[in-house]
């Protein structure tokens, strides 16, 4: 079974194969704990290469590679797990966004387009869900405003 195809009731939503780049890098690095950590390294090894300052501070990067060992399916899950749960955390949240766009480059160099356009697609949402949640609202005060701002402000700094 392939990770687009659609499982049957009561079966495990998340036993979808890996797709063939994911499974030959989980190979070559010798496991899956060992590819969740190359993959941390490279997400890390970008910032520095292109000179941003940026210092990772969440687990998501290898939170994906994890996933991505278990298809599609498990993708989406973990993102939506985090998404929820980081929302209210503008950093975090930010850090999230990040991950899924580095995600979807990478992908893409390496040869899988399928895999890049969910990234890309998660990627999306997460802006969609950042906007939602950090717009200012009529009711709110003066000091939300200010923090709300300073949190669009990291976001789209971070993003660009």
């Amino acid at each position: 079974m392939n990770a687009n195809t659609t499982t049957k009731k009561g079966a495990n939503p998340f036993a979808n194969k890996a797709r063939t780049n994911v499974a030959n890098f989980v190979r070559e690095c010798g496991g899956i704990f060992q590819y969740a950590s190359a993959i941390e390294k490279a997400f890390e090894g970008y910032f520095g290469a292109i000179g941003s300052p940026y210092k990772r501070i969440t687990t998501f990067a290898s939170d994906f590679a994890i996933a991505e060992c278990y298809g599609d399916n498990s993708i989406k899950d973990t993102y939506r797990r985090a998404s929820k749960e980081w929302i209210e955390d503008y950093k975090f949240f930010t850090e999230l966004a990040l991950v899924l766009n580095w995600y979807c480059w990478f992908w893409y160099d390496n040869g899988e387009p399928g895999l890049s356009a969910l990234y890309s697609d998660l990627f999306y949402k997460s802006k969609d869900a950042f906007y939602k949640a950090w717009n200012d609202k009529k009711t709110d005060s003066e000091s939300l405003r200010s923090y709300k701002e300073e949190a669009r402000s990291y976001f789209f700094h971070t993003l660009d």
